[in-house]
């Protein structure tokens, strides 16, 4: 029996271990003496932080679909989808079909409601999911259709980050509905997602990025204010998984998606949402990359899900769902972080480095084979 003082150091244990991958990364590379001298700086770390940001955003939505035993590899390309409808919407207003996608989860919302109501009355499937389709459609044209009216010409900046979020809730819910209705393997739809949302991103501007962005957009990409908006992230992400129903039914369909279900678990409406957290954590990147930048570039977010995933397996959550944490999943983007600075500052020719955080990612995964099967 623990008393409670073993108890006490063993929890403690338990929160500290993540942090033991970066603090070795840190402790090796600080052998070297030109990263000794600058990375243990009052003016590098916090610099370290902001290159991380958009990757810690990105890799605590992805988290969610992790868990759950899927894979999202359309967040780079919505990322960029989205700083250009934020781009878009501020300087002209957006195009038919970014309005429409704005509308979707309105849509979605009204046949979700529709099917409710048709199955109070007693209809047949076919019925119902005919007069779930119709008011899905109906009320995202309608929906979109005065979106486009009122953004044309542009909207305050307010308003375009409303729409670039909107964007991202899209994305992610089609992916959610597209993998729990439609059965198709996530990697499948994500990678599907992942071309039609960059060369939507592209058709949208011509393959132009957007400039003249409002000056005061900067500042949530830089400085104090980025950081707290990605621990804000962290923070809002980590109760969500630990302090809600929600999060704790993902993170167990992930462990047994059949018992869930027999369980009584929506497993659909729960797969569907962590889809749609992942969209959302596209769409707040693509918000402070486009503010770090003041642009909106058609090219942003290339390679971004490889990192986000790669931040992902290394924090400890299994490829295989079930297990894992949005604290590891910031662990895990900290150490890239500290990987990517440390093999610059010891001087690491720039095509050896993409070997490196690949043979990381590598061995990663199978510690977390062998953490499975032990």
């Amino acid at each position: 029996m623990k008393t409670g003082g073993s108890a006490a150091g063993s929890g403690v244990l338990r929160a500290l271990r993540p942090w033991l991958i970066p603090a070795l990364v840190c402790v090796g590379f600080s052998l070297h003496p030109d990263f000794a001298r600058t990375f243990w700086t009052r003016e590098y770390l916090p610099n370290l932080l902001q290159q991380a940001a958009t990757n810690i955003i990105l890799a605590c939505g992805l988290t969610f679909v992790i868990l759950t035993g899927g894979i999202d590899l359309s967040v780079g390309s919505v990322m960029a989808l989205c700083g250009v409808a934020l781009g878009l919407c501020v300087t002209q207003g957006p195009p038919p079909f970014l309005a429409l996608a704005m509308a979707f989860p309105a849509g979605a919302l009204a046949g979700w409601a529709a099917a409710r109501a048709l199955t109070a009355r007693g209809l047949r499937p076919p019925l119902v999911a005919t007069g779930a389709g119709l008011a899905a459609v109906g009320a995202a044209v309608a929906v979109g259709q005065l979106l486009l009216r009122g953004m044309g010409g542009g909207v305050r900046l307010e308003g375009a980050i409303l729409a670039a979020l909107g964007v991202g809730l899209a994305c992610g819910l089609l992916n959610g509905l597209v993998v729990t209705l439609g059965r198709v393997p996530p990697f499948i739809v994500t990678l599907g997602m992942l071309t039609a949302a960059r060369g939507l991103t592209v058709y949208a501007t011509d393959g132009n990025s957007v400039s003249g962005l409002p000056p005061r957009l900067g500042v949530l990409g830089q400085g104090p204010v980025l950081v707290g908006i990605a621990l804000a992230v962290v923070l809002g992400a980590a109760l969500l998984q630990s302090r809600t129903g929600a999060g704790r039914l993902i993170q167990a369909i992930g462990g047994n998606e059949e018992a869930a279900r027999l369980s009584g678990v929506n497993v659909t409406l729960h797969k569907t949402l962590a889809y749609v957290l992942s969209g959302l954590g596209a769409a707040v990147a693509a918000v402070v990359l486009t503010a770090k930048f003041q642009l909106a570039d058609t090219g942003a977010g290339l390679g971004a899900e490889l990192n986000a995933i790669a931040a992902v397996v290394i924090g400890g959550t299994s490829l295989s769902g079930g297990r894992g944490s949005v604290v590891g999943s910031l662990v895990g983007a900290l150490t890239i972080a500290v990987l990517n600075a440390g093999l610059v500052l010891v001087g690491v020719r720039d095509t050896l480095q993409g070997v490196v955080i690949g043979a990381v990612i590598v061995l990663a995964v199978m510690v977390d084979r062998f953490r499975g099967g032990a």
